[in-house]
């Protein structure tokens, strides 16, 4: 057994301790909200307290109590941020949730093997299905992505295929066209008929490279097309693309709109696809919904009250984060002019009222897939798929917004260091430094919650968010990583193999302070790490 399994058993005793403080303080809340479903403050504790169960269970050996932990916070999540008391059905159910959830807690951990993942809503690593009957090209795509933390299941042709998606429909599937029988066109068309047959991300694979058979590809409802000998590394990327789309939270759809009535239309047919809907009647507010509830697109009426649509939209575009943020007008004014000043003002579509649902809810999934993609390649670094600085630093700030909303939110901004890069390069050269950088970001990626941020700061620096956690369970985190890099070696393109070590400092956001000292608070807390000897973390303050 490692050193860090053994450190994991030896924690778990004080996180079931732990865990029983929090679980009677949520019953106590659940308490309070069935006397007063408009408590606040109890709706508040109780999502955050869920919240920490989803992020914690299985780093501790309690796959289940992460997804007890996430189901429930998916449920009394929407009514906290709309400000809204939760129904007796929801806190009936958040009851039995946490009746489960305790149950599993005194219930045996499960092996070491459940202990290393740390990750919130869901609990289980993605699933590719690698449908190809040439074995090298199977091996190939199995090895970039295990090496991911991606499960792959293999299938040789078709009816292996259909077989294993019959068992359990997989988040993505790699398809080659000519199978030993019949094609991988009616294979994907096949999944796509299913009621869920839209979920998985598919990558068609081929020696076929005709214009034909990438349009052929296109219409079966493939997502990517790829020719052999395959670029595996752009393969990889997409693969990725397509994961992330799958696992994303919710897309969240801001409506502008005055009319009652027809602001409940748009509710109902837009929440109906599995978006979150706000709206605002009062145009005023855009700038602080905007900024507050960092809508994925934006339903915008022309007529509203003092001002129009289109100066709303201009206003928009006028501020560079949404620059790329999809806005859809939906008016009575369908002429051709309107039209034109739709698109003049900056907006995507031009839709007239009365929409037909279908196409309103077409265009919303379209429009927000779409900019989610671009995001996504604007937004990622190349070589290790986490957010670029840029990105990182947006993400930071919106917590910062948070944190001001909301002084009761725990926040923390960890910077996270190789350390000696230099002389890994010098010694084994910069492939092999790409590679250890490649192993460290796969590692973060894997084992922090899906809701925490995780970026490339610079070349061999790395910057995390990790939200709702109390300082000595990300102190925890952080020491688990540490040590489970460490422990594991790299493989260098020349066959050897090298183990690397990092450094980090983490600092909690405090009422009041702003990002740039937040920041410094972290680099000092690292500082200190690196002048302590390497390989250490160091909470600042502590």
């Amino acid at each position: 057994m490692s050193s860090w399994e053994e450190t994991v058993r030896e924690l778990r005793g004080q996180y079931l301790a732990e865990a029983e403080s929090k679980l009677e303080e949520m019953v106590a809340c659940l308490v309070r909200l069935a006397e007063d479903a408009g408590d606040r403050e109890a709706l508040e504790l109780l999502v955050r307290r869920f919240h920490g169960f989803a992020g914690s269970g299985t780093s501790y050996g309690f796959p289940h109590v992460t997804a007890l932990g996430a189901e429930a916070e998916s449920l009394l999540r929407p009514r906290r941020e709309r400000g809204e008391a939760p129904a007796a059905s929801e806190l009936a159910r958040a009851q039995d949730l946490l009746a489960d959830l305790r149950r599993n807690l005194e219930g045996p951990a499960e092996g070491p093997s459940a202990e290393t993942a740390d990750t919130r809503q869901p609990a289980r690593p993605s699933e590719v299905l690698v449908v190809d009957d040439d074995p090298a090209v199977v091996a190939m795509v199995a090895r970039l992505l295990e090496q991911e933390g991606i499960v792959v299941r293999k299938a040789a042709d078709r009816q292996q295929a259909l077989e294993a998606i019959a068992e359990r429909l997989p988040d993505g599937m790699v398809v080659d066209i000519i199978l030993p029988d019949g094609s991988g066109y009616e294979l994907v068309e096949a999944v796509r008929a299913r009621a869920d047959g839209d979920a998985p991300g598919i990558v068609i694979v081929s020696v076929r490279t005709g214009f034909l058979d990438r349009v052929e590809a296109i219409h079966c409802g493939a997502d990517a097309f790829f020719e052999k000998p395959v670029d595996w590394e752009a393969l990889l990327r997409r693969v990725q693309m397509l994961l992330e789309r799958t696992r994303a939270e919710p897309a969240r759809v801001l409506s502008v709109e005055d009319d009652a009535a027809q602001a409940q239309f748009v509710r109902s047919v837009v929440a109906s696809g599995g978006f979150e809907v706000r709206t605002t009647s009062d145009p005023k507010a855009l700038e602080a919904d905007l900024a507050a509830f960092r809508p994925d697109l934006v339903l915008m009426d022309i007529v509203l009250p003092g001002v129009d649509g289109y100066d709303l939209a201009r206003l928009i575009r006028q501020d560079e984060r949404y620059a790329a943020l999809p806005i859809v007008f939906l008016t009575t004014e369908g002429e051709v002019g309107a039209q034109i000043r739709s698109v003049r003002a900056g907006g995507d579509e031009h839709l007239t009222k009365p929409v037909d649902p279908a196409l309103l809810l077409s265009t919303v999934a379209a429009r927000i897939e779409r900019a989610r993609f671009l995001k996504s390649l604007l937004n990622r670094d190349g070589l290790t798929r986490l957010l670029t600085h840029t990105a990182f630093l947006e993400r930071a700030r919106a917590a910062l917004s948070r944190k001001r909303r909301d002084p009761s939110r725990r926040v923390a901004w960890v910077m996270v260091d190789l350390d000696n890069f230099k002389v890994v390069n010098d010694l084994y050269g910069h492939p092999a430094g790409d590679r250890v950088i490649v192993a460290l970001s796969s590692l973060l990626r894997r084992r922090v919650r899906q809701g925490d941020t995780v970026g490339r700061y610079g070349g061999e620096e790395f910057a995390l968010l990790l939200e709702d956690l109390d300082p000595p369970d990300a102190l925890r985190l952080l020491e688990r990583l540490r040590e489970e890099f460490a422990a594991n070696e790299v493989a260098t393109t020349d066959g050897r193999h090298l183990r690397a070590t990092f450094s980090a400092g983490i600092a909690f956001l405090d009422a009041g302070v702003d990002l740039d000292p937040w920041r410094k608070a972290a680099d000092d807390a690292l500082y200190r790490a690196k002048a302590g000897g390497r390989n250490r973390v160091v909470l600042s303050g502590a």
